[in-house]
């Protein structure tokens, strides 16, 4: 269960008062913690299989206010013998006068009227504590070794194996966003969730290469800008991962020996968006790289020997 604040998660809550202090405590209240991790448990069941079929006829099928609301209640109940979970509802040292408002389909349409804003809230929960986990991933001295070391790929290998094997990895979260994700066009909730969700960790990175290109003293070649570079080296830890999901045999991560293909693949974007001093646009230097070059063959001589002989003929020459 996701204990950090729920100020900028449980928004549509947040939003239903038109006092900022009462719509704070009542987004960061137990029973909308519960309410969202029940939601987060639904879901991570259906998504891996272990909810039952029976009466499943759509994606997400099983998150309805009734059965939302059963198993926050039994979230409560088990909150009285998990300390961890009984301190992430109700405070530290837990304050069970909070456990007095239960959870119910009552006190759920209270917070959100419908289950359209509900996902939208819901959609945050699951993926706010996937990418805060990047936050806490790079610690200081890992930053050190991408701003200092001389050997910067064993630091990128190392960051991008830890990228795809905290983030990445996590089954659950990484599922649900990419099923909400196929959702977003008709869900403005949802796209406005997702939205959130990536500039948080667009933001993050952004300001990771920022960092690094200035302590290294280099600079981006022209028409490449560090927003669209923070893009492209998201963008493929992301589809990475979903090939990671959809294709279990695809080694992209290899765990023995801790690395990944987006260690590699970064690499690759990295020579090319660098300038070395050129100042040469990058389709300039595609080009050069790949212009065709014929190599010769066996044959090729043959030609010129019988053309050499013919020459030799016409002026006399044996």
């Amino acid at each position: 269960m996701y204990d950090g604040p729920l100020d900028d998660v449980a928004i549509n809550v947040r939003k239903k008062s038109g006092r900022l202090r009462t719509g704070l405590k009542l987004a960061n209240s137990p029973v909308t913690r519960a309410c969202l991790e029940s939601g987060r448990r639904l879901a991570e069941r259906e998504l891996l299989g272990f909810a039952s079929e029976e009466h499943l006829y759509r994606l997400l099928d099983t998150l309805t206010q009734k059965n939302i609301a059963h198993e926050a209640e039994l979230i409560f109940q088990e909150a009285q013998h998990d300390e961890p979970l009984a301190r992430a509802l109700f405070g530290t040292p837990p304050y069970w006068k909070k456990a007095k408002t239960r959870p119910s389909v009552g006190t759920m349409k209270d917070r959100w009227p419908n289950l359209t804003l509900y996902m939208g809230d819901l959609v945050r929960y699951v993926l706010r504590e996937r990418y805060s986990l990047t936050e806490g991933m790079l610690d200081e001295t890992t930053r050190a070794e991408l701003r200092e070391t001389a050997t910067f790929s064993a630091a990128v290998e190392k960051v991008a194996y830890e990228d795809m094997k905290i983030l990445y990895a996590d089954e659950t979260s990484a599922r649900f966003q990419y099923l909400v994700t196929g959702l977003a066009d008709f869900h403005e909730q949802i796209r406005e969730a997702l939205a959130g969700v990536y500039k948080h960790s667009f933001d993050y990175w952004r300001k990771v290469y920022a960092e690094i290109l200035e302590a290294r003293g280099v600079s981006l070649r022209p028409g490449i800008s560090l927003d669209e570079l923070t893009m492209m080296l998201t963008g493929m830890a992301q589809g990475l991962s979903l090939r990671h999901i959809g294709a279990a045999g695809g080694k992209v991560i290899d765990h023995a020996n801790r690395r990944s293909v987006l260690g590699k693949a970064t690499q690759i974007l990295i020579a090319g968006a660098i300038d070395p001093g050129d100042g040469r646009d990058v389709g300039d230097v595609v080009d050069e790289l790949m212009a065709v070059r014929v190599r010769p063959d066996e044959d090729r001589g043959k030609p010129g020997l019988l053309r050499s002989w013919i020459g030799r003929l016409r002026h006399g020459r044996p």
